[in-house]
């Protein structure tokens, strides 16, 4: 389990004409987020739909953490990714205002898309769980308590 609870730093640290991330990255805290995130056997993402999307910082991390050479690599260009994590397996959480039927019947449910296709299986996870809870602004106190014990059932499972 990845237990580096210091802050991850969202903001670019070195010049754009910096070569692509890669394993052995400069920048320490991304360093140390990259050697972690090789040890897991699961990973669990935990965050609102912000506009169809992750928050910028996870985003961020996504991009500067799951990068090539450590989380995986492009034989060919025209080929598919092999996915360079021992992490098979995880489980986004997300918390939505948005109704379900609407999601999809409007939006198509991007974030299923973003983690399940175009992320997760990316970097060798295979088996993706998500769970959305919803809507959060007219949830009562016992509803959050409740998907709060949902989670920890998932994520539980989801080591099972």
């Amino acid at each position: 389990m990845c237990e580096s609870r210091a802050w991850f730093p969202f903001f670019i640290t070195r010049p754009p004409q910096w070569p692509r991330n890669t394993a052995g990255h400069h920048d320490a805290q991304v360093a140390l987020h990259q050697a972690e995130v090789a040890t897991l056997d699961a990973m669990v993402f935990v965050h609102p739909n912000w506009w169809g999307m992750p928050p910028a910082v996870l985003a961020g991390w996504v991009q500067r953490v799951l990068a090539p050479g450590v989380a995986y690599k492009l034989g060919a260009p025209e080929g598919e990714p092999e996915g360079l994590l021992r992490a098979g397996r995880a489980l986004v959480l997300n918390t939505s205002d948005t109704p379900a039927d609407r999601e999809e019947a409007e939006f198509g449910d991007p974030l299923h898309r973003t983690w399940s296709a175009c992320v997760l299986s990316y970097v060798g996870a295979a088996d993706v769980r998500r769970v959305v809870f919803r809507t959060v602004t007219d949830s009562s106190g016992e509803t959050r308590a409740s998907w709060l014990n949902q989670a920890r059932h998932h994520a539980a499972a989801l080591l099972a």
